[in-house]
């Protein structure tokens, strides 16, 4: 029976936690004080468990978060939680920092200092004396034990062997002979254990001294078993069965190697497992050994009836370069190496848009390895330039909202073609055949999107028994990758174990054979890292390898007291291009009531991560990097009665299931995993079933000798991450593979494609320009989770910034109604400037800034962090923002402001469009022209964008240019100048409009336009589509003013403004310029101002998905449906709990959807 010890018990059999047999001086210290220590608790957690005792004079000690071994004292008085520092001098000594004029007094532990401190009156320096500690409630628990069911929580392999020794020295047997002992104690010593290794020699001798005496007693009463030399045979077979493991393992890779038919799997002998307790390790490696023979005959069976089918040319069958078109203008292959030679062409059958109707039919076909396209009608069986498109002509690709099968193509010329595919997952893969092509055929230097593998499992200490194939090709149940891109390498393959059953290198080698032989593709190992069974293997395509930096890997202990590495997790960052990335693997808590102690595990290793600039120790990882991944066996469970649980699982009932999910819970209550991010679970739970056993069969029950335990099915073994806001990334594939068996548990994958950013500044510009650059903040309010009184400072940090940039501190508070938040407020005079070191706008894009907030007492603990985006921040006036603040994975609390970037007037802003952009909504879609930098209109627009000037002016004198302006933009000019608005104004630093002084004023004044924004992703997307734009030329006046005397579009009819500011006057074109054609049927812009129609006039949504649609979120449409929201007036109270409950987690969706409401409550009532 597996022995469960405290740390005492470590204590007493002589593995006590020490370092060159001295004790810690932090042991010291906290030694005979668990009533009042909390050890690992968060500032929050703190003072939540104070304000529940209530009572004043109530304190609790933690450690402190800013300053390495010291301290914190929590005092509760008057429903405020006063905090202090409780420092060690240069000889151990722990003194507090007190109030007043109160000499401290020194103590050599915590228990003597606060046992003092209770014993002195109100004047010891407090702002009120010690009267009640408050106890940790962990009990139990706090112990770190692991209570598994089948032994997960397995120590260390010497320190097993040592009590198992040390129980054997102190029993004794008073039948046994001496004599018969005395003689196999001489057979030990004459045997040569030079060649043996440490392990098995201990075991051979543990068998001499105990074991054998115990088979004697064991085997009059179960004749035929002896345990104990069981096993020494298993001891000395450990080798041999993982050499057996790889051995069969490379015969599958052999066979797989061998197989024409994909679909045909090689067949695989089931063997249980030698810790099964049916099973003898005496049967198990008989069998074994039979099994290796019946592969080996088979392998050679089998590549005698592939090899002498090979043709006798051996250019045929083998020849993969050809034409991409046949003379005869059929599809053929085309040149390609040998990854991508495995790549098959994809077809879609679609229906074409004549007239708006879909009537004809159209087979569209894909050919990644050519980097083309082909649209082909039925009677059209030949390919020429009407139908074949090259990757690089095909621009944008627009998915339709309204429905979900639609998709409009632009082609180079701004030609657009609208195709209606079978199914919306038919358009899906399309849309990523497509991205997947361009990406691979881009001739750009710098990359700026990278596809990412993640896989998990807990092998439970055994080899895999199957091919690794269809695990890293994400095939499986779930959503797997398409049947095309499954068979193209990912960039980067991140694999995490756990429980391992090979070492570092056999492990690393079988992933690069399986790899070779499932996608023709070599890696290289970027790094490794273990902590006893958990470990990770990060590989690599090889052509990365020079854009890949700052590398970096750490570890963190959750297990026993912190101490030991059966639970714990180890991460790895790093950075491609000037974007960094952190992954986690983590071996969480078992049991399902150990949820609590799951969700501290998440906190520990947050906290204790090593990962990441050395300057920034106030943020956890989710802030340092743009993306984490956090994957592993977390071990949460459902929760629920089994009998209804095996019933849900039978029925394959997902939805239910996951209901009852841990996990999602304490997302939903802001407990773990707040901020991170789930792709939809469509495949059955994981854990923990039959071992050997195809399907889901689960093992669900435990006996022990003194109790049953109870493993539900559950969804342990999860991946989940966290982004930054403004980066791109997208979860194409998540799933579980069927067919590695050998494991209670099932491998997880996950897919992704991510977004790169350019570590470098790509205008040269922007490097020898002096122009200025100031990202400035005009107010920021904060809402602490705190009852601590006192003032904050914030610190700004980021990459695009020289040093770390601190503030002032607040001087005022927001009011706060319920009694838990602080609520500072920084106004502009007070908030930093901030220049950053680049003002190239691709490159600012890309950066964020980082907040904390800092108290300004002697602890300077953070109270939370944010992340702030630069992205679309160039813009006419100030951008509100709000985010949440966090620490080390807690909420605790929000943070609002306005900022913007400020530069001059002579800023030349350039952006350009990323590749993962190719695919976008209609709602957010924009002409084509304004994303080829290169194209004529898209440069004047460029030059004429609203510049946001510092203390400057636009000056009459100065020399005129041209402007290219819209003639909506010109005309709402004038109409605000009719209405009697300030149209002599200019846009000045902090975007207001301020009074011009040169005298220009109605219509003379210079237009200066701003970039049009994204549509809003709210109600205003389902109004009607964009009205149309048409560039005018500006000319000026002998005064230097500008002389509005340029075509507009007004009601289909071409017109002019009048210059004195008046109604414009219908007059003929200006020669030499074409007039547009007229649009009968368009309204006028100044009917659509006048008219100000209600809200039920406008494309008012009647139905959910209708509604959904056009917010651009009609995936959720399913979870409305199944709680029966299928009208939009039965959604207009949904709150932000509703949106939780349907399982809408993203803050964007949720921000989208609350948005969408309160306008149709606004504009209803």
């Amino acid at each position: 029976m597996k022995k469960f010890v405290t740390v005492e018990g470590l204590d007493k059999a002589g593995k006590s936690f020490r370092s060159n047999g001295s004790v810690t001086l932090r042991n010291i210290h906290i030694r005979m004080c668990a009533q009042f220590f909390h050890k690992g608790i968060s500032r929050l957690q703190t003072e939540e468990l104070l304000l529940a005792a209530k009572d004043d004079g109530s304190f609790l000690v933690r450690d402190s978060e800013s300053l390495p071994g010291a301290y914190v004292l929590c005092l509760l008085y008057q429903s405020r939680v006063h905090q202090y520092r409780i420092l060690p001098d240069k000889d151990g000594k722990l003194s507090v920092q007190s109030e007043g004029d109160v000499q401290p007094l020194k103590f050599n532990t915590l228990a003597d200092l606060i046992q003092a401190y209770l014993l002195r009156d109100s004047s010891n320096g407090l702002v009120y004396a010690l009267k009640k500690p408050v106890p940790t409630t962990d009990g139990v628990e706090n112990t770190d034990m692991d209570d598994s069911e089948d032994e997960e929580c397995f120590l260390d392999t010497s320190l097993d062997e040592h009590f198992a020794a040390l129980d054997a020295e102190t029993e004794t047997d008073s039948q046994t002979n001496k004599g018969f002992k005395y003689g196999f104690l001489s057979n030990f010593a004459r045997l040569d254990l030079s060649c043996c290794d440490g392990e098995f020699v201990e075991e051979l001798k543990r068998y001499t001294d105990t074991g054998m005496e115990k088979d004697a007693i064991n085997i009059r009463s179960k004749p035929g078993r002896m345990p104990d030399f069981e096993k020494l045979v298993h001891s000395a077979a450990k080798g041999l069965q993982r050499e057996l493991d790889v051995f069969l393992l490379k015969m599958s890779l052999c066979h797989d190697l061998l197989t024409q038919n994909e679909e045909d799997g090689p067949k695989r002998s089931v063997i249980n497992g030698a810790d099964d307790a049916s099973t003898s390790i005496f049967d198990y490696l008989s069998r074994k050994l039979s099994t290796c023979k019946t592969e080996v005959l088979n392998l050679e069976k089998k590549a005698l009836e592939v090899i002498k089918d090979i043709p006798q040319d051996p250019g045929n069958g083998f020849d993969h370069a050809s034409s991409s078109t046949s003379p005869d203008g059929t599809l053929g292959l085309s040149p390609s190496n040998k990854k991508s030679s495995l790549i098959p062409l994809s077809t879609f059958e679609v229906k074409v848009s004549k007239s708006g109707k879909f009537s004809s039919k159209m087979t569209l076909t894909i050919d990644i390895r050519a980097g083309r396209f082909f649209a082909v009608k039925p009677s059209k069986d030949f390919l020429d330039s009407s139908n074949t498109f090259d990757h690089d002509k095909i621009l944008q690709l627009v998915k339709n909202t309204s429905d979900s099968s639609k998709l409009d193509i632009i082609i180079e010329g701004k030609k657009k073609y609208t195709y209606q595919f079978e199914s919306a997952h038919a358009r899906e893969n399309f849309c990523l055949q497509i991205r997947q092509m361009k990406s691979m055929h881009s001739t750009e230097k710098e990359v700026d999107q990278i596809s990412i593998f993640i896989g998990t499992w807990n092998m439970a200490k055994s080899g895999p028994s199957n091919s690794l194939k269809q695990w890293l090709k994400c095939n499986g149940s779930g959503k797997p990758l398409d049947r095309v891109l499954s068979k193209i390498p990912h960039g980067i393959y991140v694999i995490g174990t756990q429980e391992s059953g090979l070492n570092d290198k056999d492990w690393t080698n079988t992933l690069k054979a399986s790899l070779k032989a499932t996608l023709m593709a070599d890696v290289d190992v970027l790094e490794t890292c273990t902590l006893w069974g958990i470990r990770m293997v990060i590989l690599i395509d090889p052509q990365y390898r020079n854009i890949i930096s700052h590398v970096q890997k750490s570890t963190v202990r959750t297990g026993i007291a912190n101490k030991l590495g059966n639970k714990g997790a180890v991460g790895i960052s790093f950075q491609i291009n000037g974007t960094p990335f952190s992954f986690v693997n983590a071996h969480l808590t078992s049991g399902e009531e150990r949820c609590s102690r799951r969700n501290q595990n998440f906190r520990d290793i947050l906290k204790g991560l090593n990962l990441g600039p050395k300057n920034m120790d106030s943020f956890d990882i989710t802030h340092k990097f743009h993306h984490v991944f956090f994957f592993g066996d977390l071990n949460y469970r459902v929760s629920d009665k089994i009998d209804v649980i095996l019933k849900k699982a039978e029925n394959r009932d997902i939805a239910y299931l996951l209901e009852k999910d841990q996990l999602r819970k304490v997302q939903f209550d802001k407990k773990a995993f707040y901020t991170f991010n789930e792709s939809e679970i469509s495949f059955m739970p994981t854990y923990k079933l039959d071992r050997y056993r195809p399907g889901y069969s689960y093992d669900w029950k435990k006996i022990k000798k003194t109790s049953e335990r109870i493993n539900a099915p559950s969804w342990c073994d999860r991946i989940l991450w966290h982004s930054l806001p403004g980066t791109f990334i997208e979860n194409t594939a998540y799933g579980c593979a069927e067919n590695l068996l050998n494991s209670d548990h099932r491998p997880v994958f996950a897919s992704f494609t991510v977004g790169v950013a350019s570590q470098f500044v790509q205008s040269r510009v922007s490097l020898t320009d002096d122009v200025s650059c100031k990202i400035r903040f005009n107010r920021v309010e904060a809402q602490v989770k705190t009852c601590c009184k006192q003032y904050f400072i914030l610190e700004f940090y980021s990459g695009c910034l020289a040093d770390i940039i601190c503030c002032e501190s607040n001087k005022s508070f927001k009011e706060d109604r319920t009694g838990f938040n602080t609520c500072p407020m920084w106004s502009k005079d007070q908030l930093p400037e901030l220049r950053p070191l680049f003002s190239d706008q691709d490159y600012l894009e890309e950066q964020h800034i980082l907040i904390a907030v800092k108290s300004i007492g002697a602890d300077n603990e953070s109270y939370g962090e944010c992340v702030i985006s630069l992205k679309n921040m160039f813009d006419n006036e100030p951008h509100t923002f709000d985010s949440v603040l966090t620490h080390n994975g807690e909420e605790t609390g929000r943070m609002r402001g306005e900022m913007f970037i400020a530069v001059a007037a002579s800023y030349r802003s350039h952006k350009s469009k990323k590749s993962y952009e190719l695919v976008s909504l209609d709602t957010e879609y924009h002409d084509p022209e304004e994303w080829l930098p290169n194209a004529p209109f898209f440069e004047r627009r460029q030059e004429s964008s609203l510049k946001v000037v510092s203390n400057r002016t636009f000056s009459p004198m100065a020399t005129p240019r041209k402007n290219v302006v819209s003639a909506d933009e010109l005309l709402v000019n004038n109409i605000l100048s009719n209405s009697g608005s300030d149209s002599d104004s200019h846009w000045s630093n902090n975007g207001a409009m301020a009074k011009s002084t040169n005298g220009v004023t109605g219509s003379n004044s210079p237009v200066s336009m701003s970039r049009r924004p994204k549509p809003i992703m709210g109600q205003s997307s389902l109004q009607a589509a964009q009205r149309q734009v048409m560039p005018v030329v500006a000319t000026t006046s002998n005064s230097g003013a500008l002389k509005s005397t340029e075509p507009i579009l007004l009601g289909g009819v071409l017109t002019t403004t009048n210059p004195a500011g008046g109604v414009p006057n219908y007059i003929n074109c200006p020669t030499g310029i074409p007039p547009p054609l007229p649009r009968k049927t368009k309204p006028s812009i100044i009917d659509k101002l006048e008219k100000k129609p209600a809200y039920a006039e406008l494309m008012k949504p009647k139905t959910t998905y209708e509604w959904l649609c056009g917010l651009g979120l009609e995936e959720y449409f399913k979870a409305f449906q199944k709680k029966g929201w299928e009208t939009v007036s039965k959604v207009i109270d949904l709150s932000t709990t509703d949106l939780l409950k349907l399982g809408i987690y993203n803050t964007d969706h949720k921000n989208r959807i609350l948005q969408s409401i309160q306008e149709m409550k606004n504009k209803v009532l």
